[in-house]
């Protein structure tokens, strides 16, 4: 009887040891605009959903910001994303507008080694639900593709940098997108971001204008499947005019 309850105490430890290793964890692309390498772990989903308030001129609301991602393989994920916006429009009303919905896919391409980062690709195709006049939405679908890397640098700082072209559905010329992230791992569960993200819009072949955003944010892993965050964002070049806060929530579902 001895031997037996000796057995199953050291069979329970193995298996604990083994469940504990072997589960999966969170790794969410929010908060923030820049986006990390990693993907959704195979036949796993994460939901990523929140809620986003900015001022231009006018204040507006997204209401929600949320994502879907599924990993299909161990190495590439699909994402369905829809963000709606209630706000002012241009003759002042009140409304409600559906934003394109986004279907998309990330592909891990490079695990990194020493300084060198790791790379995955990504791939987005914005489609309007829509039409409205002078509102938020785009006529036309729109692709998008993003190159995007890390560099773990120690177990508690790591940077993020993103180069992508993002269509409008209006013009042929795509905008630029850059972005670069440090992020900081604060103990096991809380974290920290700031991050500078930029957009390169050519207007034929000599005009050029450049817009400049930096975020900051917090995140807390309140469950290995589950992290709350809330983040602030404003433009450099005129903060006053363009500014907000945004709060959130990622799930691993499954």
């Amino acid at each position: 009887m001895r031997k037996l309850l000796i057995f199953i105490a050291l069979f329970g430890t193995c298996f604990a040891s083994f469940a504990q290793t072997d589960s999966p964890t969170l790794s969410a692309d929010r908060p923030g605009m820049a986006t990390g390498t990693d993907v959704t772990p195979f036949l796993k989903v994460v939901w990523e959903t929140g809620f986003e308030s900015t001022w231009d001129g006018d204040p507006a609301f997204l209401l929600p910001t949320t994502m879907l991602r599924f990993g299909v393989t161990k190495f590439a994920e699909l994402r369905l994303e829809y963000d709606g916006t209630f706000g002012r429009l241009y003759d002042r009303h009140w409304s409600y507008d559906v934003q394109p919905l986004v279907i998309g896919t990330k592909v891990k391409i490079f695990e990194g080694y020493k300084w060198v980062p790791k790379i995955s690709l990504m791939a987005n195709l914005a489609i309007p639900l829509t039409r409205v006049p002078d509102g938020f939405v785009q006529p036309h679908t729109a692709p998008s593709l993003y190159l995007l890397f890390q560099n773990d640098v120690t177990d508690w700082f790591n940077i993020g940098y993103n180069v992508g072209a993002e269509w409008s559905g209006v013009s042929h010329i795509p905008n630029t997108f850059l972005a670069l992230c440090l992020g900081f791992n604060i103990g096991e569960r809380f974290g920290a971001f700031v991050e500078s993200y930029n957009y390169i819009t050519r207007y034929g072949k000599r005009n050029t204008e450049a817009e400049c955003n930096l975020d900051f944010g917090f995140t807390c892993l309140v469950h290995p499947r589950v992290q709350l965050d809330l983040y602030g964002m404003f433009n450099c070049q005129d903060p006053r005019n363009f500014n907000g806060i945004g709060l959130g929530v990622a799930w691993l579902i499954n």
